[in-house]
This record gives C-alpha cells, sequence and structure tokens, in this order.
C-alpha cells in the first residue's frame, strides 16, 4: 500500500506524515479499510495528526470515537485545513479548536558570518550532549529515542560551559523537507539563540537539498518573530482540534 503518496497528499504539515510514511520517525498509520482504501489517518509519535485521502464521515466519527472520546496511549491533536474536518468536529463535546501558524522558507539560506556570532558555544547534538538538553520542544518531543533521534534527526546546542541555553532540531524529516523546532532555556532568553541555532539548521537543510520548514500555535508570538527574521513566510493557518 503506497502511503507515502497518501502523505505528500497532505496539505498540512505535510512533513509529518510522510516522516512516517518514509519511516524516518516513529508513529501509526490508520487506514479506513485496508481492503478499498479511500482515506489514511497519520498521527505522529508527537502527537500530530493528519488526514488525506477522500474523507468520509463514518471515517471521520471513528476518529472522534477512538482518539477523542477515548484516553489515547498519547496525545492526539488533529492538524487540518481541510472545511469538511473543521465543521464535523465543530461543537463536539469535549473538544476545542486552536490555530496553527505555517511558514515556507522566503530565501536561499545564505547568511553572513555575523548572523552565527555568538558569546556561547555552538555543537553540533550527539551523544556528549544530547541528555542536558531539557524544555518543552525538544528532541525528545518528536523522537522516540535519542537514538533514532541522532540516526535520522540533527540539531545544533547553546552550550554555557556545562549548562545547556537553547537547542534547534530537526522535530520531523521527511526526504523533502525538515521541520525546525527551537527551544531556549528560560534564563538565556532575548538574546537571539533561537534565531542563531535556527540559522544553523537552515544552512544545513539548504546544504542537504531540502526545505526548510516551520510552524507554531497562532498566540506564539516568539516563535513567530523568530520565523520572520531568519527568512521564513507565512502561508497559511491551519485549524488544530484537540481536547478541552
Amino acid at each position: 500500500m503506497d502511503y507515502i503518496e497518501y502523505a505528500k497528499q497532505t496539505s498540512s504539515n505535510r512533513v509529518y506524515p510522510l516522516s512516517i510514511a518514509e519511516g524516518y520517525q516513529c508513529g501509526d498509520i490508520i487506514a479506513d479499510n485496508v481492503n478499498d482504501l479511500q482515506c489514511i489517518l497519520f498521527w505522529h509519535y508527537c502527537g500530530f495528526a493528519y488526514l488525506s485521502g477522500k474523507l468520509t464521515e463514518s471515517f471521520l466519527n471513528r476518529i472522534y470515537e477512538d482518539y477523542f472520546c477515548t484516553v489515547a496511549k498519547r496525545r492526539f491533536v488533529l492538524i487540518t485545513d481541510d472545511e469538511k474536518v473543521k465543521q464535523f468536529f465543530e461543537g463536539k463535546d469535549g473538544l476545542v479548536m486552536d490555530q496553527r501558524k505555517e511558514y515556507c522558507f522566503g530565501n536561499d539560506g545564505i547568511f553572513s558570518e555575523e548572523d552565527f556570532n555568538t558569546e556561547l558555544r555552538v555543537e553540533r547534538t550527539d551523544d556528549s550532549n544530547i541528555e542536558f538538553i531539557q524544555g518543552r520542544i525538544v528532541p525528545a518531543f518528536s523522537w522516540d529515542s535519542s537514538d533514532a533521534f541522532l540516526k535520522n534527526g540533527f540539531g545544533y546546542v547553546a552550550m554555557d560551559g556545562d549548562k545547556y541555553a537553547a537547542v534547534a532540531f530537526s522535530a520531523a524529516v521527511s526526504s523533502e523537507e525538515v521541520d525546525i523546532g527551537v527551544e531556549t532555556n528560560e534564563a538565556y532568553r532575548n538574546r537571539g539563540l533561537a534565531k542563531i541555532l535556527a540559522r544553523y539548521m537552515i544552512r544545513e537543510i539548504s546544504a542537504d537539498g531540502k526545505t526548510p520548514v516551520w510552524a507554531h500555535a497562532a498566540g506564539n508570538t516568539a516563535s513567530m518573530r523568530t520565523a520572520l527574521e531568519v527568512g521564513f513566510k507565512e502561508i497559511h493557518c491551519n485549524t488544530v482540534i484537540r481536547k478541552a
């Protein structure tokens, strides 16, 4: 069954379903009917879920009952730009809807040396520093193990001696795109570290012939500022459906 082609048809954050279908990252692929495939749910390890194919009301109802009305094995956050999906879940008990902004990269990924200046030590993530990285949006958010991340993903960490200051990393990886995640230790915020590390990511992603992508919750103004300042352009807002 060609899950990759279905993943490519996903219009929202395509890198996440592709990362599962192409085998870069862990997740679940749930088909409506394996004998007469019409639509598929891609459920990434981080909890983001995406739909692809010819959606039916019965499959949407199955998703509501199996993932929103029961205790799932991990968080379940459905992301879509399909108005039919939004209308189906709107007003359903126990659900809330938010928005998530999605960006494309707007330049060639070439920066000046000054764009990378920091008094802290910047290292590529590896076995020697990954244990120091803490926070909410870190490799462990998107990858089921450090070994999997170091094998199929990459990142950069800013260190102050043996203290972790900030990280930028591949939150989702496909053969075409890399979604960039960033996190800054609260004690080191407002020093431009997120932008500097994001540029390291962009430079390497571009050098590998892939496209850097970015997305964040609509209310995350800090992520928005970082995205715009390193060269991303907003393309649209997706609907986010989750448990209340």
